[in-house]
């Protein structure tokens, strides 16, 4: 009987990996991309950034931007927080730069808004093109300056 019950157990868990793995490989967000600036319309000198989203499910939004600007100084963007719309801690080099909240449109489109401490707000809309290769984050903002558009596309790695 104890045979039987670990065989079961173990055949359980080998089960929930699986899933686990497979519901991981079929999230189509995903992966590592890279910032391409020869397609976006940025506002100032284009900076290098690598995003990295985790496989985290419909409900959670997960991701790192690791970049380097213009100046050549680096930075480290933090987000973990579920899609429902409401503010989740932005982290910028380990302090708190603002809030975001994303709310899921569909499997391949989000929006977002954002709340920054110098007072910037943005609005965004976050697409995943067909093929799985290529999000498009298109951003309208107001900061100090004024209102601002600004287009940043990625390509998976």
């Amino acid at each position: 009987m104890r045979k039987h019950a670990l065989l079961v157990v173990t055949v359980c868990c080998a089960a929930a990996l699986t899933w686990a793995q497979k519901a991981a490989s079929v999230d189509p967000w995903a992966g590592s991309w890279k910032l391409d600036a020869s397609k976006s319309k940025l506002r100032g000198p284009a900076p290098q950034e690598i995003l990295n989203v985790e496989a985290a499910g419909q409900a959670i939004v997960k991701y790192t931007i690791a970049g380097t600007a213009a100046d050549g100084s680096n930075y480290n963007e933090v987000y973990d927080g579920k899609s429902d719309g409401k503010p989740y801690p932005l982290m910028v080099n380990g302090q708190e730069a603002g809030k975001i909240s994303y709310h899921r449109i569909s499997e391949r489109k989000s929006t977002a808004h954002a709340s920054m401490a110098d007072g910037t707000t943005i609005a965004e809309t976050i697409t995943l093109s067909t093929d799985g290769k290529t999000i498009t984050a298109h951003f309208h903002g107001k900061d100090k300056q004024g209102e601002f558009e600004e287009t940043r596309v990625f390509n998976k790695q």
